[in-house]
């Protein structure tokens, strides 16, 4: 029989098939065959016994019409520190694939912290009421940054649009006043979508947060 993968429990090993016949069916991660995670949405064969499946073989890609990278395994999840620092060295350009909420937070989290560190000599140099010229002077670090920033920005807005499942050509909604800055804060606070889809796997699921 076959059937698609509803749930699946990394620290138990225990998950739930939907079967084509419309019932469910409880697994464990030893009858899954192969080295492949048991992703939610991964559509497989299976054998039912009573209301268990067994001998479970995950099928091939095309049956989804989604591409092999999409079934990839999930990545580890990172601190938030280093999701910020991954943004700006390894995925600075990067805009395929897709982005949790925490990676995309993390993103903004520090880098309205260190532009406010980027200030500081900015502010010192008002507050000592030194030569406009200094003052002027300690704004170009600061703006520099804020140019640094705008790519990997970008690349990261349109990962969390992946996530959801949109398209990241939808980043441009952010350009209209008002409304793209809404259309961004909702979208950074949608949960991933459970399952793989057309831009890669599905986020790995942690324990404080069921829906990254």
């Amino acid at each position: 029989m076959r059937g698609e993968i509803l749930s699946y429990d990394i620290v138990s090993g225990e998950g739930l098939i939907s079967g084509d016949d419309l019932m469910r069916y409880r697994f464990s991660r030893a009858d899954v065959g192969g080295a492949q995670q048991p992703l939610p949405g991964l559509r497989v064969d299976f054998m039912p016994i009573d209301d268990r499946a067994a001998q479970i073989i995950p099928l091939p890609v095309q049956e989804r019409g989604l591409p092999a990278s999409s079934f990839a395994p999930a990545e580890a999840p990172l601190g938030m520190w280093a999701y910020f620092v991954r943004c700006i060295r390894q995925k600075y350009f990067d805009g395929e694939g897709r982005a949790r909420r925490l990676e995309y937070w993390s993103f903004i989290l520090f880098a309205w912290l260190t532009m406010m560190a980027a200030c500081l000599p900015f502010f010192f140099a008002v507050g000592l009421d030194t030569d406009s010229d200094l003052a002027v002077l300690t704004l170009l670090p600061p703006v520099l940054w804020m140019v640094f920033l705008i790519i990997p920005g970008i690349a990261l807005a349109s990962r969390r649009l992946h996530d959801v499942g949109l398209s990241g050509w939808l980043y441009l909604i952010t350009f209209v006043p008002y409304v793209g800055g809404l259309f961004m804060l909702v979208v950074g606070c949608i949960p991933s979508q459970p399952h793989p889809n057309a831009y890669g796997p599905a986020p790995l699921l942690t324990q404080t947060e069921t829906r990254s």
